[in-house]
């Protein structure tokens, strides 16, 4: 597996005090990003973020409402202490090694009236910036809200999506001057800069201990977007008040965009137990409820679990999801559920291929059916242990649908107790992540993520499939499980479409949803036993654009996949090899049949890097490819 330790490749330390009492500037590295702190006529708190000569974020609040004060108003500003640094680290995103680098302030801010003294911690990276608020204080506190927002300049259109409890929704387009007054936004919220200036993405990061925040167009014509928390009015912190990372991701195109480290690096280090823990494995598995009809339990009958378990490995998968139902339905004259589980975990290790469980996270009805869940601590370590006992791998725990303060906290206290006993986690019903799995790296993945569930019950369209990894998956991972190769299923796009989201998407472990007998019947079997679910670089080429066509390259080892998706009408595309480089390479290339959409066209040719392939790809379409170079 990929450790999850830190490897410093330079660090410099540049502490001292800079910056005028009254305005502090903190630079990029490399002296192309500015964020300004400052006090406006009224003595609030304020910032704005200029890439060059142009604001990408212009004037905007600062503040944080502690005990009923908002510490943003009436305040002074005292002289920062700065410090740079540039570290490295193994990651699991879209490639394999994340870099650190960043100059820093800790602006210490006094609010007159109180007299509270606290701290703004400001973050400025090549590609974006941070924010936080730290509060010192010793007993119980109450927050009830921030005055952070973000201004971007007039003329921008902004992607968004509207679900903030489980960001279960599609993302649209709209310019920011036309979108209705106090609509909500679920993270990241992506900008498109006027004048072709590039790229915003608006979030948060380290969400620990607080409540998520939502994004709020407020309703006075200054298209601020402002820190809303739907799911607490207020909530209570004990001592140190540290809260979430302000994020402004910057990009001047998608393939900058894509490939920011900023949200991991804004999160704590894991342990060094977890870092080099070599029970936390990524990889791929197969899963039983997709495929199955709601309220029906038979995918998940006990007797059926070895013929999945024996498809996983016919297609090299690491994994096998147990689903909803097993606790409920697995009895035997003499064995109760756990010993079946053993033997199901037992068997598939025979195969090399590990077992994940499903768990409700908190006791209610499930598809008609009653089921307990794992709140109360000690009803949670008691599962957990009986899985450890089992052989099980990680398990999947579902239907929080907030992110209020308790909620949160339940995230971090399931990570906490995994790792007690070496089990991976995989959150459905879950709001975005913030870059948690760089502390917690047994956190594999989590659905956040309107994913190809809702074919069930209705269609996602092909705009959605295109705007994913320009959108939602600038935050991290996401558990969409891809792909479906059956006709009644595809809804408007094509098997090729389907296929390429297992190479667009990330997910450190990724769950199939199909049948297996699809996949193991395709002409592209050998790609899908071959697509990894880590990567060591990703690319993404000329002409992607959000909702309309993603067109993403990435690597692993010495092989290249290309996945494409198309979310418009028909196009022929130019696919640029460059980033092959020089050489050889032989290619299985997968594109769509234009009279089934049912049916795919491979061609196994010999290709020069540096060359290009003209690909046609029908409505709602796509294209694979791999590329793996010729021995000389």
């Amino acid at each position: 597996m990929m450790a999850m330790g830190i490897a410093v490749v330079g660090v410099c330390i540049l502490a001292g005090a800079g910056g005028s009492s009254q305005s502090v500037v903190v630079q990029s590295p490399d002296k192309q990003l500015s964020l300004s702190v400052s006090l406006d006529d009224d003595r609030r708190l304020i910032y704005h973020l200029d890439r060059g000569t142009d604001s990408v974020i212009e004037s905007s609040m600062l503040g944080i409402t502690v005990d009923s004060v908002q510490l943003g108003e009436g305040v002074s500003l005292g002289q920062p202490d700065r410090w740079s640094i540039d570290t490295s680290y193994p990651w699991r995103g879209v490639h394999s090694m994340a870099r650190n680098r960043f100059n820093s302030a800790m602006i210490p801010i006094t609010h007159a009236k109180s007299g509270t003294k606290y701290r703004l911690e400001v973050r400025v990276f090549n590609d974006g910036a941070g924010f936080r608020y730290i509060v010192p204080g010793q007993g119980k506190r109450q927050v009830s809200g921030e005055a952070s927002a973000f201004r971007p300049p007039e003329g921008s259109f902004i992607w968004y999506q509207t679900n903030t409890k489980n960001y279960e929704g599609i993302h649209e387009r709209h310019a920011l001057g036309e979108v209705k007054p106090d609509t909500l936004m679920g993270p990241p919220v992506v900008v498109e800069l006027p004048k072709d200036g590039g790229y915003l993405a608006l979030t948060e990061a380290a969400l620990f201990n607080y409540s998520g925040m939502t994004l709020r167009l407020v309703d006075d014509g200054s298209r601020e977007l402002v820190a809303a928390f739907e799911d607490d009015k207020q909530w209570e912190l004990e001592g140190t008040i540290t809260s979430p990372w302000r994020v402004i991701l910057v990009a001047k195109d998608l393939n900058e965009l894509v490939n920011s480290d900023v949200i991991p690096n804004l999160n704590e280090a894991p342990a060094p137990s977890l870092a080099q823990a070599d029970w936390i494995r990524p990889g791929r598995g197969l899963w039983h409820w997709w495929s199955g009809q709601m309220g029906n339990w038979d995918s998940v009958a006990y007797d059926r679990q070895t013929g999945w378990v024996d498809n996983a490995a016919k297609l090299g998968f690491e994994y096998y999801l147990v689903d909803a139902g097993w606790e409920e339905n697995w009895t035997k004259p003499g064995k109760d559920k756990w010993a079946l589980l053993k033997e199901l975990t037992t068997y598939a290790a025979g195969k090399n291929v590990r077992i994940w469980v499903w768990k409700r996270w908190k006791t209610g009805r499930t598809e008609g059916i009653e089921m307990t869940g794992v709140d109360d601590p000690t009803v949670r370590r008691e599962f957990f242990n009986h899985c450890k006992e089992a052989g099980v791998a990680g398990v999947k725990i579902d239907y929080m649908d907030s992110e209020s303060k308790p909620i949160v906290d339940f995230y971090s206290d399931v990570l906490k107790d995994a790792a007690a006993v070496k089990l991976m986690i995989d959150f459905h019903g879950a709001y975005k992540p913030t870059g948690e799995s760089r502390t917690y790296p047994h956190e594999m993945t989590r659905e956040g993520i309107r994913g190809l569930e809702y074919n069930k019950w209705s269609a996602l369209p092909p705009v959605h499939y295109a705007s994913l990894p320009f959108t939602r998956f600038l935050a991290g991972h996401g558990d969409f499980t891809p792909c479906t190769f059956n006709p009644a299923m595809l809804k408007g796009t094509t098997v090729t479409l389907q296929l390429a989201t297992a190479v667009c998407y990330t997910s450190p472990v990724m769950f199939y949803a199909d049948k297996p007998e699809y996949y193991l019947q395709s002409p592209s079997v050998d790609v899908i036993k071959a697509i990894p679910s880590v990567w060591d670089e990703t690319v993404v080429l000329p002409g992607s654009k959000i909702g309309d066509l993603a067109a993403i390259a990435r690597l692993h080892g010495a092989t290249w996949f290309v996945g494409i998706i198309n979310g418009g009408d028909a196009r022929s595309y130019n696919l640029d090899l460059s980033f092959l480089g020089q050489g050889e390479f032989a290619s299985v290339q997968l594109s769509d049949d234009p009279q089934r959409p049912d049916r795919m066209i491979r061609k196994e040719v010999t290709v020069q890097g540096n060359t290009s392939l003209p690909v046609g790809m029908d409505a709602g379409g796509g294209f694979v490819g791999m590329f793996t170079p010729v021995s000389k």
